[in-house]
């Protein structure tokens, strides 16, 4: 069978959520879920337009159920079987204690009075910190994640390679913090990806309604 590649945009993952929560209610689940990466910027930010897969993760039961239940979806929708994938789970940082920690909700989903799925999203510091650990160099993804990462510490405040080294210890000991993501912060700030000074006609970055400054 040939799957087709989504481009999953806002309106594309909300509807995809509704359809893995009628499933989910189907079954008489309630499952809480953790939406990473792309999928999250693409939900609660202003400056991700597309993602091409959803990062999430679930509890040990629920994991089990939205895997499966995101396999219904595909076959439906001739999608790839791994649109939906926990491959950013080893990027999770064990200083983050579960969903009240580092996360804040969005919504429920079909609907809030008969909920299948209740979806939460990593807070601009947590997600940031994430997308610095899986920082890549020399890929066809490293523009589009370097510009991820500089909207993202726009927004926590970040203009330093030593402020984010030193902010990245907060979320990850020093063993995690390896000779990649130290060149990947030197490769993002001497390549001028990063902004100095900002113009009244540029839009500001925006996630969970947090904003930064706006720049060129």
């Amino acid at each position: 069978m040939t799957f087709k590649e989504p481009s999953l945009t806002a309106s594309l993952i909300e509807d995809v959520l509704s359809e893995l929560a009628n499933l989910a209610r189907d079954e008489g689940k309630v499952i809480d879920l953790a939406i990473y990466g792309g999928g999250a910027l693409c939900l609660v930010s202003n400056f991700r337009i597309a993602t091409r897969d959803l990062d999430a993760v679930a509890d040990d039961d629920g994991q089990r159920v939205i895997e499966r239940l995101a396999k219904v979806v595909a076959e439906r929708r001739r999608w790839s079987p791994d649109w939906l994938n926990d491959d950013v789970f080893p990027f999770l940082s064990d200083s983050v204690t579960g969903l009240n920690d580092h996360h804040s909700f969005v919504r429920s989903y079909p609907c809030e009075h008969a909920p299948g799925l209740r979806v939460f999203v990593p807070t601009a510091e947590y997600i940031l910190a994430m997308k610095l650990m899986a920082m890549r160099i020399d890929d066809g993804s490293a523009r589009k994640d370097r510009g991820d990462i500089v909207n993202l510490m726009s927004i926590v405040g970040i203009s330093t390679k030593d402020d984010a080294l030193s902010f990245l210890m907060t979320f990850y000991p020093e063993a995690r913090v390896s000779a990649k993501v130290a060149l990947g912060l030197d490769e993002l700030f001497t390549s001028g990806d990063v902004p100095k000074e900002a113009s009244s006609e540029d839009v500001a970055p925006k996630y969970l309604g947090r904003s930064g400054p706006s720049y060129r």
